[in-house]
């Protein structure tokens, strides 16, 4: 059997979880090739506009509320699947599917899906659509497609979301999230552990995303450091050795122990070693630090990603808060507090999520059987 994974070149978030179904899937003995939706349709503009795109709003977050905001809606949707059925577009996919072949296509971005959904209607093709909702607890309405046989979502916040667009009950799967390897078969160390493995101090950590194009700020750095804070802060995401000096600088007269490994491999342990993580995160690194039981401090959500702040509202695992001072407040009452650092324990006792991409394709391959 053959099962086609098809990501969008528009952050990690959308890779990762094809990369590590894929790898799944190919140790369990089936064909499941990992490739950009874009390259496998051999459109270069749309390859650059995606990632291009995204970079743009990652450093206008505002700008990308507003834009995507007014953007996500029916007639969008309806544009989409005009422009799936472009001769362009329609002429490399069918090739690209004949030399496939595959059994089931499932997209990691809402493109995939109203593409895919799109034109396997329009050749009348013998192909399952499958589709999973990356952003955890949202899906554009512009991805709508109502030939998506499934489409499989790891929130319940996210399921309410689908339903309301109009997918039926047996559309939407409940799934769990699908963690990259290297963290969902990494050995779960102490805290202490951790920090000892990284050499760092044994104190309390705040690890700083800057996420994966280091697109990021560093105004509740300064203010931590203006205002005497006593945190050892480590800093990762993409780096320069101009960032690095840049974070350094602004602490090195400061109460702060910082330390800039930047982008690592080892993200996992890093996130144990941490009692809360702040920064910018897409849905990936969020949902890999609630994995992990850390609790994350979001300065700023994409549109994407709005019904994050309901979603910790609702389940009390995060916040979301955009003063610098009300962040340094937060951090100071969760470092200080014994009752809050407990009663955060008891959320993720009761948090209705699982995560695992083996207990994923379990799922997945549970429904392809089952509409065969």
């Amino acid at each position: 059997m053959t099962i086609s994974l098809l990501y969008v070149d528009a952050g990690k978030g959308h890779y990762v979880p094809a990369k590590a179904m894929g790898d799944v899937l190919a140790a369990r003995g089936y064909d499941a090739p990992v490739e950009d939706l874009f390259v496998a349709l051999d459109s270069t503009f749309w390859h650059w506009f995606c990632k291009a795109e995204w970079r743009f709003f990652l450093k206008h977050p505002i700008l990308e509320r507003i834009v995507h905001g007014v953007s996500d809606n029916r007639f969008t949707n309806v544009i989409l699947r005009a422009l799936s059925k472009t001769k362009p577009i329609r002429t490399k996919f069918i090739a690209w599917y004949k030399e496939r072949k595959p059994d089931v296509i499932l997209s990691t971005n809402f493109l995939g899906g109203v593409i895919v959904g799109e034109l396997a209607a329009y050749y009348k093709l013998d192909v399952k659509v499958y589709v999973y909702a990356a952003d955890a607890f949202n899906n554009p309405v512009a991805g709508f497609h109502i030939n998506v046989d499934k489409i499989f979502i790891p929130s319940f916040v996210g399921e309410e979301n689908l339903e309301r667009q109009g997918y039926s009950q047996d559309q939407i799967i409940r799934s769990p999230f699908p963690l990259q390897q290297s963290i969902e078969k990494m050995e779960r160390v102490s805290k202490q552990e951790a920090r000892s493995l990284l050499g760092l101090e044994d104190r309390f950590t705040i690890l700083y995303n800057l996420g994966g194009e280091g697109i990021g700020s560093d105004k509740l750095i300064r203010y931590l450091a203006k205002e005497e804070a006593d945190y050892q802060i480590v800093i990762v995401g993409k780096t320069d050795e101009q960032t690095k000096k840049h974070f350094l600088e602004i602490t090195k007269d400061s109460n702060l122990r910082v330390h800039v490994p930047g982008f690592v491999t080892n993200i996992g342990m890093y996130m144990l070693a941490c009692d809360i993580q702040a920064g910018k995160a897409g849905a990936n690194a969020l949902m890999e630090s609630i994995a992990l039981r850390r609790p994350f401090l979001l300065s700023q959500v994409l549109y994407a990603a709005r019904d994050t702040t309901r979603f910790f509202k609702l389940r009390g695992v995060g916040w979301v808060e955009g003063s610098s001072k009300k962040q340094s407040e937060i951090i100071k009452t969760y470092a200080r507090s014994e009752e809050a650092r407990a009663e955060m324990d008891s959320h993720f006792d009761k948090l209705p999520l699982t995560f695992s991409t083996e207990a994923f394709v379990d799922l997945l391959l549970k429904n392809v059987n089952q509409n065969r």
